[in-house]
């Protein structure tokens, strides 16, 4: 092989390469991988058979673009794995004026639909109803909120109850 020929081939490779590193490097911030960590849980008995928890959280989104919840699920793992039904941002304040067990109220509710803005760490809560006895959620060992984003990523947070 002759020398010019080697030296195209190896100036195409280094600019090949640089188109490639340019845009994996251009592209980064577009994968969404948020994180997130349950800070404080609430329970109160609500009647026999119904149980009110209340979570306190915050979400990372360190991606270039917003996460928009699709989905909220809270699940314990109380024997058979106890999932509750989230309940609106009004039921809530109703349940802190019903309730005050529960004490007071530290951040907004998450809803279907609201965004967790690009760049931005945000603390909201949940509220949820366990139709089960307030002795059977209050055994758990664990709570775990998944919030899924309307493009799939998830974010899966589990909080251990040592008690």
């Amino acid at each position: 092989m002759s020398k010019p020929f080697l030296a195209a081939f190896g100036a195409a490779v280094v600019v090949i390469g640089a188109l490639i590193w340019l845009g994996f490097s251009n592209t980064a911030g577009n994968h969404l991988e948020p994180t997130g960590r349950i800070g404080k849980v609430r329970t109160v008995k609500a009647s026999d058979d119904l149980t009110y928890m209340v979570i306190d959280f915050n979400v990372k989104n360190d991606s270039d673009r917003d996460m928009v919840v699709r989905s909220i699920d809270v699940t314990t793992d109380s024997g058979d794995g106890l999932t509750g039904s989230l309940v609106s941002a009004s039921d809530a304040d109703a349940a802190f004026r019903a309730y005050p067990l529960l004490g007071e109220r530290f951040n907004d509710a998450l809803k279907v639909n609201d965004k967790v803005p690009a760049h931005q760490t945000v603390d909201r809560m949940v509220g949820v109803r366990f139709d089960a006895p307030f002795d059977k959620v209050e055994a758990r060992k664990s709570v775990t909120l998944r919030i899924e984003d309307v493009t799939g990523p998830v974010v899966q947070m589990i909080k251990i109850d040592l008690k």
